[in-house]
């Protein structure tokens, strides 16, 4: 470095840093005539130092080395912010200020809005970006400098995590996004790259600018490709890229191939590790979308992901996890999930149906945290009015008209499809959701306030609603002891999950009672005898894989088996 003059040195004797890097708020090397920062970023032109930055006349202003249009586009405003900060995610005020509106939230009868609307009942809130919101933005969001970067460098191998992904979905009846809306974009993207080559720099720019500037807009006719074309090959999102990687971790925990992965094809690391580097960087991504205010599919679908792979990552006890849930349940009802749409919504099919899977897996593991934690629910049913999905496998949700309707036609008048046999992710979703809602009901009687008359009439009538829940769903998903028989070991163990998160609402019911009436401790004892039968029915399994046993052993043994032994011994 050249020596510094005095007047470019500033009182506590440090010296001044050039303008864009002063203004960006990033680290400058104090380089002259140009730091080496700007020259990285292809800013040398704009480079300057000024002796006294903050002693300026408020109306003039020293021009840069090169003048920039009088009236410069939106789309070079956007850019210049996402480029001249050294991919810094905190924006600027003039950038954001002239930058199209966020997504539009749901709003519900009782919003600020309702007064003015009386002819529909359900709206939506469109805000814009304003200065003001910048200039929070860029006071109080983190610097995500260093951390594009390592984000662009963690996505290079998109093969491996294409792999990973796919495994998740072929060893796993417990996904939620079906998985055309996953692997093909996946695939899209790594040939994307494939034949345009990996660009050395700018992308996490990029990424940026389609994550800040456009909005991803639904409507009723649009193809699957016209979906995927928002998010993927020249438009990706950070959402999408989030995605990725929380996927992928997940698919790291039950991957059939060797458990040691290389992130940069030299290094390897066991399973538990990628599995918490693609947690951070899964996170990192979700953070730089709050940034943003921006609500989408993609936004909830990464909420969801990262939250499935984190809890595993720390456990469910962990406030971390529970916050990030509660992020989840804002996100759903910003986007008005929680409300069925209208039949002339412009929601195109798989996308609707999406979006009920999202929600009923996300409501059921709400009543999973709130039993477990003993804590109020936060997505009540009580404000909810979403139907089953229809018990349609993934791939039918992608199928052209003539063939959806042809798959529709075969489901029963209830929604279920029994013609394959087996068990889909919507039939886990279908099932665990009527549990759920079971689930609720037996936690309003244990937490909440009612009066005795009323609780005791509850009580009774969710007593024979448990009771007559396996008469709404047909046999051939009813689990037995032969289960294991009929089906293979992964699909039995998943319907004897299903059971067990039965069973055990059952059992609480039982308690309940017994607390009311001391003659009903027959039928808990009962309860607790069937739960304990069906986890011997787990244990007597010798063929299941090491992966399984782990993955489900703690759901078996501490939310089902432990309460009820306690009431037996």
């Amino acid at each position: 470095m050249k020596n510094i003059s005095r007047d470019m040195v500033r009182k506590n004797g440090k010296p001044v840093s050039c303008e864009p890097c002063r203004i960006s708020k990033i680290r400058c090397d104090h380089q002259q005539p140009t730091c080496r920062r700007c020259d990285i970023r292809g800013l040398s032109s704009k480079c300057y130092y000024h002796p006294a930055p903050l002693a300026r006349p408020r109306k003039k202003s020293r021009a840069p080395r090169s003048v920039s249009p009088a009236n410069p586009s939106r789309e070079d405003e956007v850019f210049d912010a996402s480029s001249s900060h050294g991919d810094s995610i905190a924006p600027t005020g003039p950038q954001m200020s002239v930058t199209s509106a966020s997504q539009p939230t749901y709003l519900g009868s009782t919003s600020f809005m309702s007064a003015f609307d009386h002819g529909q009942q359900d709206m939506c809130l469109s805000t814009p970006k304003t200065a003001h919101a910048s200039a929070l933005r860029k006071a109080w969001s983190a610097d995500f400098t260093h951390v594009f970067p390592r984000l662009v460098q963690l996505l290079r191998p998109l093969r491996l995590y294409e792999d990973l992904v796919t495994d998740k979905y072929y060893r796993s009846s417990f996904t939620v996004i079906p998985a055309p809306l996953v692997l093909t974009p996946l695939r899209l993207l790594r040939n994307h790259w494939d034949r345009e080559r990996w660009p050395q720099e700018g992308l996490g720019s990029r990424i940026t600018q389609n994550t800040a500037t456009q909005l991803i807009k639904v409507e009723a006719n649009m193809t699957t490709d016209q979906f995927y074309h928002l998010f993927t090959g020249a438009n990706l999102r950070w959402e999408f890229v989030g995605i990725i990687f929380a996927m992928a971790g997940l698919g790291a925990s039950v991957s059939s191939s060797s458990p040691l992965f290389s992130l940069n094809g030299k290094d390897e690391i066991s399973s538990d590790a990628f599995a918490i580097e693609m947690a951070a960087a899964s996170h990192a991504c979700l953070e730089i979308c709050r940034q943003y205010d921006s609500v989408n599919d993609l936004v909830v679908w990464l909420n969801y992901a990262y939250f499935v792979l984190a809890s595993n990552i720390m456990g469910e006890t962990s406030h971390q996890i529970y916050t990030q849930f509660g992020d989840l349940v804002s996100c759903i009802h910003a986007m008005g999930l929680h409300r069925p749409h209208s039949p002339e919504s412009s929601i195109p099919f798989f996308l609707s149906q999406t979006r009920k899977r999202v929600f009923a897996a996300s409501y059921r593991t709400d009543k999973n945290l709130a039993t477990f934690l003993g804590r109020p629910p936060r997505l009540p049913y009580h404000y909810c009015d979403v139907g089953l999905p229809l018990d349609l496998d993934d791939d039918s949700l992608v199928l052209d008209n003539l063939s959806l309707e042809k798959a529709i036609r075969q489901l029963t008048s209830d929604g279920w499809g029994t013609c394959n046999g087996g068990l889909r992710p919507a039939t886990v979703i279908r099932l665990r959701y009527m549990i759920a809602r079971l689930r609720e009901q037996v936690m309003e009687l244990s937490l909440g306030r009612g009066s005795v008359g009323s609780r005791q009439n509850e009580l009774h009538i969710t007593y024979q609603e448990c009771k007559r829940l396996w008469d709404k769903v047909p046999n051939e998903f009813h689990y037995s002891k032969h289960t294991w028989e009929v089906l293979g070991p992964h699909l039995s163990l998943i319907s004897l999950v299903i059971h067990l998160e039965y069973l055990y609402t059952v059992f609480q019911v039982e308690r309940i009672r017994c607390s009311e009436s001391p003659d009903a401790m027959t039928d808990l004892l009962d309860s607790a005898m069937q739960i304990v039968s069906v986890v011997t029915d787990f244990t007597r399994q010798r063929d299941q894989e090491g992966t399984i046993r782990e993955q489900y052993t703690w759901i078996v043994s501490h939310c089902n088996l432990f309460p009820c032994l306690s009431h037996i011994l």
